[in-house]
Order: C-alpha cells, then sequence, then structure tokens
C-alpha cells in the first residue's frame, strides 16, 4: 500500500486536471475543435509530468534515483508522448473504446520504456507474473472505464470522474509493472544519456508526427466535413424546394417506385385521403383507398387504377376516377408518368390527382338543368322562337309548330317562317310577312315589344296570338332576338265580350252609363246642345210580373227612341228603364212618336208607353257627369207624358231629399224613433180588445217627418229592418204591460212594408225573436196593406200562412184602396180587415158609401173575418159602422196616438168621458 499510494495520488491529480482541461465528458465539442491548441498542449505537460513523476516516485520507493540531466530529459520523453496522445485523441474521441484504450495504454507504455531506458541494468524477470499480472490489471481497468463513460444519461462530473478514477488506477498498475523490472538499489551509470538523448529525440519526432498526422487528417476531415455539409445541405435544400414545390400544388401529387411502393406525397394527397398514403400495389388497393368509377358504381379493377398502368409503361391522361374519401365522395383526373431509366426500365411512375368533384357535379347539373330547361320549354303552352340578328333560327319549340302549321319544321329563318300566314294586326291591316318587332330590336329603338296579331294559317285556321320579343345581348352588342307567341283567340273574344258588358247595356246594346259619359266627352260643343233624359215607366211595372214582356218593351221603347230622335248626336240607356240622349238644339216638349203605342206581339194588343222626360241645357264649360246629375234629379219629380226643364229649384228639393237621408241614416243608427200606440176599441163593450204600434221620428233640423215620407226613404236605404225590429221589440214590451194592466191578453200590430215581408232574412228573424221570446206570438199582430201583398202575392200568401202556424194575428189594412181587393182576400189567411178611413169619412151623409161599407162587412162576414174601421172620429160614424155589424172600431174618437197610454183609462170606451 505505501508502494501503491504515492504515484496513484499524484496520476489522480494530473490526470483529473489534463481530463477537465481537454473536458472528456464533453467529447463531441472536443471533435468539433472546441479545445484550443494551447490546451491541449498544457493538458499534455501536466499528463506528462503525472506519468513522469508517477514513475519517479514509484523508482525512489525502490531507491533508485536519476541522475537530473537524466530525469529532465525522461520528463521531457514523457511530456512529449503525453501530448502526441491528447493530438491524437481529438481526432478519435468517439472511436470505439478498445482502440482509445489500447492507444493510451501505448503511450503510458512508452512513457515508462522511457523512463526505465535511463536505468542501463539488467532487468529481473523473477516479477514476471507479477508484471503481467498488473499490466493486464491495469488493461482491464483503462477498458471498463472507457466503455462505462459511454453510457447515456451519465453526467459530465460523472463521466470526468470514471475517467479520472480508471485511468490513474491503469497508469498507476502499469508504473508498477514497469518499476518491479528493476532491482532495487541498483546505481545508476552516467554514460545513459545518449540513449535518453536518442529517446527524447525519438518522442518529440513522435510527438511533432502525431501532431502533423493529426492535423493533417484533422485538415482533411474538417475539409470532407465541410463539402459533405455543403453537399447535404445542397440535397437537403433541392429536397425541401421540391417538397414544398409539390405541397404548393393544388394537385395531389404521388410517387412510387418499380414495386408499387409509395414513396413520396405531398400535403394534398394525405387531405384527400385524410390519411398519409402508404402501402404497395396490390389487388385491393383500389378498394382500400376507394377508387372508383366517375359514376361510383364499382370499384376499379386493378388494371384500371393509373398508378398500376404507369407502371407498365402506359402514360396516362385525364384518367376521370371516383374517389371515396372520409370526407365523402370526390372526382379526379388523374395524369400518371413512368418514370424510366437510360435504358428505358421503369423505376417508377408519378400520379398527379386534380380534384374536379365541383366542376363534374357543376356539369352534371348543367346537363340536368339544360334537359329540365328543354322539358320546359317543351311543355309551354306560348311558342319559343330564338332568333340572331339575322333573322335565321337559333331554336324553337314544338307548339311553334302547333300554333303555325306544319312548315315550321322546315323553315330556317323568320321570313320563312311568316310566308305562308296571313298576318293582320289588330286594326286588320296585314303586315305582309314582316315583323315590326324584330326590326324595332334590330334597331335599338327597343328593349321588348308586345303586341296582338290576327293569324291565318294555310289550312284555314284563324287566330289571335299574343306575341312578346326580347332582344338578347352579350358583351354589350345585341346578339338575337327571343319571341313568345301565345294563343289568345279565346281571351280575345272574352275580351270583346267584356267590352260589350261592361261599356253596352246586354240588352239593347246601347252604351251603358260610364260608356256614355266617355262618349259625350267626346263631342263637338255645339251652340244650344241638349241633353235629355227619359224613362219608360211600363218597364218597372212588367219586370215584376213578367220578365219577358219588360224585355220586349224594353227593345221596343229603344226603336222608337232612335227612331223619334234620328237627330241625336248620342244615344245610351242609364239603367233598366232610364235612358238619355244629347240632341244638338234645344228641345222643349216630347216628340209624339215617343208616346205612340207599342206592339210587342202580334196576338197581345199595343202597349203605350207611360214616359216622363226632363231636358237639360248642356253648355260647353259644363261637364258631363254634373248635367246628367240635374237632368236625373229633375226627372223623379217631371209629369208623364211632359218634357220637364231642369230648373235649380229641383236640384234644390232634391239637395233637402238628401239631406234628410243623412238625418234618416243617423237615426237608424242611433235608433232615434218613438213608437206611440193608438187602441182597438170594441164597438160593442167598449173594452180595448186591441191596439197599433205607430212609428213617428221627429229631426231636430227638419222637423216631425211624416211616416209616407220616412219609411220608403228607409226602404230605398235598405234600413227598413232597423225600424221594424225596432217597432216589434217595443210593441212586444207595451203589449206585455198593457196585458198586467188589463189583466187580460191585448195584441199590438205592427205595419210590414212590402219589402220588409219579402226580405229574404225576415222570417229567420222573426224567428230568432220567439227564441228570445217564447211570448211574441200572444202578443203581436202583423198588418200588411193591400198594394203591398200584391208585390208577390204567392210568397206574401206563404209567409202570412206560416205567420199564423205560429201563432201570429195578421190583419189586411188599407183594404179598399188597391186595385183587386177581392182577390187578394181569397189567397190571405187573415184574421181582420181593416177597412180604410176614406170608408168612414162622410159616411154620414153618403147614402151610395154606406151601400159599399154595407157590403164590405156582409163580404167579410161571410169570409169570417171581422173587420176593423180606422178614422172613426164621432159617435156618428160609430152608432152607422155598429148598426153595419162591425165590431171593432179605431180612430180620434177613442183616443189619439200615445208613446205612453193609460190603458186603464181607455179601456172600457162609453164609460170614458
Amino acid at each position: 500500500m505505501q508502494l501503491f499510494l504515492p504515484p496513484f495520488t499524484l496520476c489522480l491529480l494530473t490526470v483529473l486536471a489534463a481530463g477537465a482541461l481537454v473536458r472528456v465528458q464533453a467529447r463531441a465539442q472536443m471533435l468539433a475543435g472546441g479545445v484550443t491548441r494551447r490546451t491541449q498542449l498544457l493538458a499534455g505537460v501536466i499528463l506528462g509530468s503525472g506519468l513522469w513523476g508517477a514513475q519517479v516516485v514509484t523508482l525512489r520507493t525502490q531507491d533508485l534515483t536519476a541522475p537530473p540531466a537524466t530525469a529532465a530529459l525522461h520528463w521531457l520523453v514523457s511530456v512529449g508522448i503525453s501530448v502526441g496522445f491528447l493530438l491524437w485523441y481529438r481526432h478519435h474521441v468517439l472511436d470505439r473504446p478498445l482502440r482509445v484504450t489500447g492507444a493510451l495504454i501505448l503511450s503510458v507504455t512508452a512513457t515508462q520504456a522511457a523512463g526505465l531506458s535511463g536505468y542501463p541494468v539488467p532487468l529481473s524477470t523473477a516479477h514476471a507474473p507479477q508484471v503481467l499480472t498488473l499490466f493486464a490489471l491495469g488493461a482491464l481497468t483503462s477498458l471498463a472505464a472507457a466503455s462505462l463513460v459511454r453510457r447515456p444519461g451519465l453526467s459530465g462530473a460523472a463521466q470526468l470522474a470514471v475517467v479520472t478514477l480508471g485511468q490513474s488506477l491503469m497508469i498507476t498498475l502499469i508504473t508498477l509493472a514497469a518499476a518491479s523490472l528493476l532491482p532495487a538499489g541498483a546505481p545508476v551509470p552516467t554514460d545513459t544519456l545518449p540513449t535518453l538523448a536518442l529517446g527524447t529525440a525519438a518522442a518529440l519526432f513522435l510527438t511533432v508526427a502525431a501532431g502533423l498526422l493529426g492535423d493533417l487528417q484533422y485538415r482533411r476531415a474538417q475539409r470532407l466535413t465541410a463539402l459533405v455539409a455543403e453537399r447535404t445541405a445542397e440535397l437537403q435544400a433541392e429536397r425541401d424546394f421540391h417538397v414544398a414545390l409539390l405541397d404548393s400544388l393544388n394537385d395531389q401529387i404521388v410517387i412510387a417506385d418499380a414495386d408499387g411502393r409509395l414513396a413520396q406525397h405531398n400535403a394534398a394527397a394525405a387531405r384527400l385521403h385524410r390519411r398519409p398514403p402508404t402501402g404497395t400495389l396490390a389487388p385491393d388497393w383500389a378498394a382500400t383507398y376507394g377508387l372508383h368509377t366517375p359514376q361510383f358504381t364499382r370499384l376499379l379493377r386493378q388494371d384500371e387504377v393509373p398508378l398500376y398502368r404507369a407502371l407498365t409503361g402506359e402514360v396516362v391522361r385525364d384518367a376521370l376516377i371516383g374517389i371515396d374519401t372520409p370526407a365523402g365522395r370526390r372526382i379526379v383526373t388523374c395524369n400518371a408518368t413512368p418514370v424510366t431509366g437510360a435504358d428505358g426500365t421503369v423505376s417508377g411512375a408519378v400520379v398527379a390527382m386534380n380534384d374536379v368533384t365541383e366542376r363534374e357535379r357543376a356539369q352534371q347539373e348543367l346537363a340536368r338543368t339544360a334537359t329540365q330547361h328543354a322539358e320546359i320549354i317543351e311543355s309551354l303552352d306560348e311558342a319559343l322562337l330564338l332568333l340572331d340578328p339575322d333573322g335565321r333560327i337559333l331554336s324553337r319549340n314544338g307548339r311553334v309548330g302547333e300554333l303555325l302549321g306544319e312548315h315550321c319544321a322546315a323553315a330556317t329563318t323568320l321570313a320563312d317562317l311568316l310566308a305562308p300566314l296571313t298576318v293582320r294586326d289588330t286594326q286588320g291591316r296585314p303586315l305582309g310577312g314582316r315583323s315590326p318587332n324584330f326590326r324595332a330590336l334590330l334597331g335599338g329603338a327597343a328593349r321588348s315589344t308586345q303586341s296582338i296579331m290576327h293569324v291565318e294559317r294555310p289550312d284555314g285556321r284563324h287566330m289571335w296570338l299574343h306575341s312578346r320579343a326580347q332582344a338578347t345581348h352579350h358583351n354589350g352588342e345585341l346578339s338575337g332576338v327571343l319571341y313568345l307567341f301565345r294563343d289568345v283567340t279565346d281571351q280575345h273574344e272574352l275580351n270583346e265580350q267584356l267590352v260589350r258588358v261592361t261599356r253596352f247595356a246586354p240588352l239593347t246594346a246601347l252604351p251603358n252609363r260610364a260608356h256614355f259619359e266617355d262618349l259625350a266627352a267626346t263631342l263637338p260643343a255645339t251652340p244650344g246642345r241638349t241633353l235629355i233624359v227619359t224613362q219608360c215607366l211600363n218597364v218597372t211595372d212588367l219586370r215584376a210580373v213578367h220578365g219577358a214582356l219588360a224585355d220586349d218593351l224594353t227593345l221596343a221603347f229603344t226603336r222608337a227612341l232612335r227612331a223619334t230622335y234620328p237627330d241625336a248626336l248620342l244615344l245610351g240607356q242609364l239603367d233598366d228603364h232610364t235612358f238619355a240622349l244629347v240632341l244638338p238644339a234645344p228641345e222643349t216638349r216630347v216628340r209624339p212618336g215617343l208616346l205612340a203605342p207599342l206592339t210587342l206581339d202580334q196576338r197581345q194588343p199595343p202597349v203605350f208607353p207611360r214616359v216622363r222626360a226632363c231636358a237639360r241645357p248642356w253648355p260647353s264649360d259644363e261637364a258631363v257627369q254634373p248635367a246628367l246629375h240635374a237632368a236625373e234629379t229633375t226627372l223623379t219629380v217631371a209629369p208623364e207624358g211632359a218634357l220637364l226643364t231642369a230648373e235649380d229649384r229641383h236640384l234644390e228639393d232634391r239637395r233637402r231629399r238628401v239631406q234628410l237621408e243623412n238625418a234618416l241614416r243617423r237615426a237608424l243608427t242611433t235608433g232615434d224613433f218613438q213608437v206611440q200606440y193608438q187602441p182597438i176599441i170594441d164597438l160593442t163593450t167598449g173594452e180595448v180588445v186591441k191596439a197599433e204600434a205607430l212609428v213617428r221620428w221627429e229631426d231636430p233640423e227638419a222637423g216631425r217627418v211624416p211616416p209616407d215620407v220616412f219609411v220608403p226613404l228607409a226602404e230605398q236605404l235598405g234600413q227598413i229592418h232597423v225600424i221594424t225590429d225596432l217597432v216589434m221589440r217595443e210593441a212586444l214590451r207595451e203589449a206585455r204591460r198593457a196585458s198586467v194592466t188589463l189583466r187580460r191578453p191585448l195584441r199590438i200590430a205592427v205595419n210590414l212594408s212590402p219589402s220588409e215581408l219579402n226580405a229574404p232574412d225576415f222570417m229567420d228573424r222573426l224567428h230568432c225573436l220567439m227564441h228570445e221570446h217564447p211570448d211574441a206570438a200572444q202578443h203581436l199582430t202583423f198588418e200588411v196593406t193591400e198594394s203591398g201583398a200584391l208585390v208577390n202575392l204567392e210568397q206574401t200568401a206563404r209567409h202570412l200562412t206560416t205567420l199564423r202556424e205560429w201563432g201570429f194575428g195578421l190583419a189586411l189594412d188599407d183594404f179598399g184602396t188597391g186595385h183587386s181587393a177581392l182577390s187578394v182576400l181569397q189567397h190571405l189567411p187573415i184574421h181582420h180587415l181593416k177597412l180604410d178611413r176614406t170608408f168612414v169619412w162622410g159616411i154620414e151623409g153618403n147614402v151610395r158609401q154606406q151601400i159599399l161599407t154595407g157590403a164590405v162587412m156582409e163580404l167579410a162576414a161571410r169570409l169570417n173575418v171581422e173587420v176593423i174601421a180606422e178614422g172613426i172620429e164621432t159617435a156618428t160614424h160609430e152608432a152607422i159602422l155598429r148598426g153595419m155589424g162591425c165590431s171593432l172600431g179605431q180612430g180620434y174618437l177613442y183616443s189619439r196616438p200615445h208613446a205612453d197610454p193609460d190603458w186603464a183609462a181607455l179601456d172600457g170606451w162609453p164609460n170614458v168621458s
């Protein structure tokens, strides 16, 4: 141990210092030139000094001491060998551990040999096994340290520690082995210097040679490394350029070798498949990558795959295939080119795919749209014709031949199409095979036109066509004309009928009111021009009973107007029985020809027209509408058979009537009416047995308006039902009150106008009243006039029968004032007959009147109908009527109409003072 520790400690320190300087823990940096020459030289001096010092210390322990000159030379040799080793080690730091360990052991052994050469004494072989053992142990220790230091994950400090410990142990063991070869205490001759000098020179030579060789190898290695790096960079740049070029392409690029292995692809190919293409060409390659026919009807066969075809030497261009990718079905065009060597052998293939899915879909959609458009064009009811600017036919549908004839199939120009046809405009002027619309579009006068024309075909068929023409442009220039023809024969005839219906009276074909006003506005303004409005009143009377005879009378009266007024500038029909004409001069009377009897039927006697007429001067500065209005207003008061000249007072009367109509409308809205009641007395007992409801109206401006004025006005306004409903409900309420007061049922009579009785909704309204007030039939009686019943006798009788069945009382009012009282009595199911006041007034001194009244009483008794005498104003009237058998009476003798009568006071008439 005393022999081992000093040299080991010295080696440990020097190896640690030298290893730290050359940075054995960073071998890659050492190889890259990260350690300078000065540092290497210093490390060599330290390492060589350590080797020399270890041997000197070891030999001194054996009492062997070399002369100073020899020791100096020995030190110089050790430093030289160490520097040479480190210069060599710099370029072989990454060599295999065995090689590095061998070089280090050789350097240490050379240093020991140089030191032993300074002791020219016989070597002892007694310790040969020990020398070999130490040497082998040192070599193994050095190799183990060199191998251990290369383990991955070992830190720099650990690497330095391993190298220091292992190599120091190796140097110490070899030093001990070399020292054991010398006998202890042997003197050192002084003539060993030449040998050391020679060794020193050899060591220096080896050091210099090692340095030069190392530098040469280093420079060659550097040049080779730079050349390799430069070429590698060029190749990498070229590869990067090719990769970038491929990745920049929209096409999907796939490169394969001769065996079908995919050597390279760009990003677009990976995006297409949503994964990098890999693998080799095989029969199932189409299934692997979803290669289909463009219609995706089946997978491609191997001999249809463009890559396979290119590997067989075929150049594939614009092959269309379908690819079923994870993102959906895509359609691509493929260009596959084989890669051949100088000898023509195929060494690979390049496939470029371009995604044309949208283009193909657009083409398919375009084809489908074109087919649809063709079908739509053929299904059009319109004939479609497309012409170029020279009139040549570019396109047409089948409807052209259907409308214009069979010759259209052979026609190539518009002139050929029109030549066999006879074409006229709406005025009947022939167009002579030319198209004004076409010329207008070509000349730029219009961009679109339309017209209606009459066409006669060679086969004799006639039709009206509506033509629309539209100019088409391309790049701002006229490229063609599009024609659309439509058969409007039915519409044209219908339009003519509509014109006749909307402008002319359907029966007489005279201009109606609107057309008469339009035509009158175009007449020349002549001095003395006169507007005449006339009516044939027979038409209205006849229309209610015999519509056909009314039409015959209207036509006959129209003929009479034409014949009587041949000088009329204009003749028109304003309504069913009103006519208007414009005369060039003033007129003062009705011409006799208009009043002459009219023959309607040879089997019927002539009809004398009931004519009234009004003349209105029509100055040139007045519009036709106010003149016509003034004449019609005056006509309402014109006497029959005479010509009344319109005056301002007639307009004033009309104005007052309009005001009254407005006031009545307001009253109908607000219900501003009063219902008054007049009792009907039993002439024998004096009891109140019935009553009549009488409606009254007093306007704030017009004052009290008689019923015979506002009731007809309400009928004209179509609002009479408002008054009727009001009177029925008020009469029902009052009848209930009177019944309670008199302690017996009392009916109150409500007057029904003819229009109300024949209204479509009257029976429904009455039924609703009964549903709301079940006792209505017990308290109400309805009175109808004799003249009103004659308006529609059959329907009136049917409605009255229904009312009687429902329980309502019925009375015939104003009997004796009509034209056929006896026929009315035999049709109507009435309970009471109300004798008109004209039979009562003056009866006391008129025997003839008494006879007629008595006859009515006897007739009513035979028909089992009670008579109610109206207008009883004196006791004499009552006595005479009671003597004739009249049982009921009504008049001022008993009571005037009151809104709130005292029924108890009115009951028992003889006791009333």
